[in-house]
């Protein structure tokens, strides 16, 4: 059976079209055509495998907090060293579709639906971040490293000129000021 024919690959194979075009084209050039054409597919699959235009925006939502979210902390809460479990969040925000995440901004601004869903994201990495470094940080530092976390990534997300370069730099000077603050404690132990 071909990709085509099989109704769950053929709504995958949408759905990275669709995070494609939007990291690609941004939020205004995110348009069906765009979709299916990146897909290799006509508008007739399109409608074979989403009823409509917005049941594909739900679905691909549904699919970037699963993919982007959901799985990554998943992944980072398997790790059982708390150090590594740090680097392993770390790698996480430096590697997450930030072109896509910036048009999913973008979209968010004028889609109340979409903007609820980022704030449900954004509150799901900050909560599995400070859940994370308990351990390590303790409660109080856990939550205000994990609200750092996510303005460094919302701030580079949101960038006019974003710089990975710079990104990297914040993320791994805060993990290491912290884990410093770590070791020193740990020392007059």
């Amino acid at each position: 059976m071909d990709s085509d024919a099989d109704p769950d690959k053929l709504r995958r194979r949408f759905l990275h079209a669709g995070m494609t075009v939007l990291a690609r084209d941004g939020y205004s050039g995110f348009k069906q055509a765009a979709v299916c054409t990146e897909a290799g597919v006509t508008t007739g699959a399109f409608y074979h495998s989403f009823r409509n235009w917005k049941a594909f925006e739900s679905a691909l939502i549904a699919h970037w907090r699963l993919e982007a979210t959901d799985r990554l902390v998943e992944s980072a809460r398997s790790v059982t060293d708390p150090r590594d479990r740090i680097d392993a969040l770390t790698h996480i925000a430096l590697n997450l579709p930030h072109d896509a995440e910036r048009a999913i901004r973008s979209w968010a601004s004028v889609d109340a639906t979409v903007f609820e869903a980022l704030t449900e994201v954004e509150s799901a990495r900050r909560d599995a971040i400070a859940e994370m470094g308990v351990e390590l940080f303790g409660r109080e530092l856990a939550g205000r490293l994990a609200s750092t976390a996510m303005l460094l990534l919302t701030g580079f997300e949101n960038s006019a000129q974003p710089s990975m370069d710079d990104f990297s730099w914040a993320i791994h000077g805060i993990t290491a000021t912290a884990l410093a603050m770590v070791d020193e404690r740990q020392q007059s132990e």
